[in-house]
């Protein structure tokens, strides 16, 4: 993954910034290149599916776009649950790895209740999920749904086993204390999940 030389020929390429992959890829419009405290650096403009960005390089660092995963997988990986669709709908290893308190459980799981059906809300959770720029070049929006529903799925059962271990050992009132500590709408969410009938 070599960096890109910053120039003029730069202009109408296909990039990628390398810390920030949930942009996609970007088509650099224009490059600017100034002297500040004796460095030379590069205003870079690049417009993204997510926006129009200019990026001052250095510090950040664009790339040759590297070729995303496919969709299809072989029997191996397909019986290891390791294929593109199995990440889209598991819980991230940031939490299925966490060995806290059944408290800190429940706020590394509160990160996952900011995502919603909305579309741009769903486009978001599937990059950061399966770690493509483009989720609708691999699913259709209807399929990134249906996905969405199942990792949620999993999400609450987690959610209420650490619920139930907070209450047995704190209880009831360090459950609501590890829910309000989270942003109102995140912690509504919880609390819905934590109410639905399984």
């Amino acid at each position: 993954m070599s960096e890109l030389t910053i120039d003029d020929g730069l202009v109408g390429r296909r990039v990628a910034v390398p810390d920030r992959p949930e942009w996609g890829l970007g088509t650099v419009l224009r490059v600017q290149t100034t002297i500040v405290s004796g460095q030379t650096v590069h205003r870079v403009g690049v417009q993204f599916p997510t926006g129009h960005r200019v990026l001052l390089v250095p510090p950040a660092r664009l790339i040759e776009p590297q070729p995303e995963l496919e969709r299809a997988a072989g029997w191996l990986d397909t019986l290891a649950g390791r294929t593109v669709d199995d990440r889209l709908v598991s819980l991230p290893a940031s939490v299925t790895e966490f060995l806290g308190t059944p408290a800190q459980r429940i706020g590394v799981l509160a990160a996952l209740y900011e995502y919603t059906e909305e579309p741009a809300s769903l486009i978001h959770w599937a990059r950061r999920q399966a770690h493509v720029a483009d989720p609708l070049s691999h699913w259709s929006r209807d399929e990134l749904l249906v996905a969405f529903r199942a990792f949620c799925t999993e999400r609450d059962s987690t959610l209420r086993v650490a619920a139930a271990l907070l209450k047995q050992a704190e209880g009831p009132e360090a459950l609501a204390a590890a829910l309000t500590s989270h942003p109102e709408a995140v912690a509504t969410e919880m609390r819905a999940a934590l109410r639905r009938i399984v």
